[in-house]
């Protein structure tokens, strides 16, 4: 039983892009999808590669800045490694939850405490959901017309996303400035929890929970202590998540279409996102798919908008994984080597 739990994302990955497969060839043959997409203005598309690597160098400034402030500072090459495995790990488990744990576990072979690399996940993921939730709230009331292409299935599960997002960022926010309000809650659901299912081990939950609050304190100090790198970690969680939505506009403009403002298209793709966000897919493969032909059916055109999701998808997820995937081969070579000659700081900056 557990074998098929372990293998079901997987499976239902597989249906989803089966079924995406079958919507697009439904509408189009090969050939025309190729036609599409070898049309598109390439210089344009080479924009888009580079908005990506903006999108990595965010998070490495980000987590370059934090463990400066923490008194564990990395280069920021090594930041942008750190990068590269949160990206890479958290597009091929499901709900991204690879990805932190492989930064922390690389951070450590740097010299970098476990504790300090914990809390620099915890300010980057508090900086990530606020962005999510923020361009959530500003398409919704910005571009709401946008909900009708969504279409009321995509609707129903945007609704989900965001409600789930919004949680999830107000309990850290609680967590990390409201700490007795936090230990309160814990305690309520560690009792209910129990309540519910006798077998569990009271006593262990209380423990994991009171280090997990002693992490969120110490973010909360370290933001008390630098208060402008609160201001950073959202200024730069905000561009990151920019440069991911605005890949659908790069390609829309590649194909030499107009008429369809990039606020529009930001605020779209933005919705999509949340949409898909907390599905446990790895990468969202095959939701997001979907949901972008559904939502982007109306910009593009009904002859456009498959060629166009595979562009966007392929610049904003499967080229980035590739190449992440083969940083992280490489730096893992490279390390291997370096400790077979007797070195002690592999790829310094």
């Amino acid at each position: 039983m557990k074998r098929w739990r372990s293998f079901l994302p997987l499976l239902v990955v597989a249906a989803l892009l089966a079924w995406t497969g079958y919507a697009i060839l439904r509408e189009q043959t090969p050939e025309q999808l190729i036609q599409a997409v070898t049309a598109a203005d390439w210089r344009l598309l080479l924009l888009g590669v580079a908005i990506m690597v903006v999108f990595i160098c965010c998070e490495a400034k980000l987590t370059h800045g934090v463990l400066q402030a923490l008194g564990c500072a990395q280069s920021f090459l090594r930041c942008c490694y750190y990068s590269c495995a949160g990206f890479f790990f958290s597009a091929v488990t499901p709900s991204a939850t690879g990805g932190q744990p492989a930064q922390v576990l690389l951070m450590g072979k740097d010299g970098v405490p476990g504790a300090v690399g914990t809390l620099d996940m915890l300010l980057v993921t508090v900086g990530y959901n606020t962005a999510t939730v923020g361009y959530g709230f500003a398409a919704l009331l910005g571009a709401g017309h946008l909900m009708e292409q969504l279409g009321g299935q995509v609707g129903l599960l945007l609704g989900v996303g965001l409600s789930v997002f919004t949680a999830i960022d107000g309990l850290m926010l609680v967590f990390l400035f409201l700490p007795n309000p936090a230990r309160r809650l814990c305690q309520w659901l560690i009792k209910m929890a129990v309540r519910i299912r006798p077998s569990l081990d009271k006593e262990g939950l209380g423990k994991k929970a009171e280090g997990y609050l002693e992490e969120y304190r110490r973010g909360a100090e370290l933001v008390r202590s630098s208060p402008m790198l609160m201001l950073k970690v959202l200024a730069l969680s905000f561009c990151q998540r920019t440069c991911t939505y605005a890949i659908p506009y790069i390609v829309y403009r590649a194909f030499g279409l107009s008429g369809v403002s990039l606020w529009e298209l930001l605020a779209l793709q933005a919705l999509c996102a949340i949409a898909v966000g907390y599905l446990p897919l790895p990468g969202s493969a095959g939701a997001a798919e979907n949901v972008f032909l559904r939502g982007f059916v109306l910009a593009y055109g009904q002859g456009l908008v498959a060629p166009a999701m595979l562009l966007s998808r392929t610049i904003n997820c499967y080229l980035v994984v590739a190449v992440t995937g083969l940083i992280l081969l490489a730096g893992r070579l490279y390390r291997k080597r370096w400790n077979n000659e007797g070195g002690s700081q592999p790829y310094e900056a």
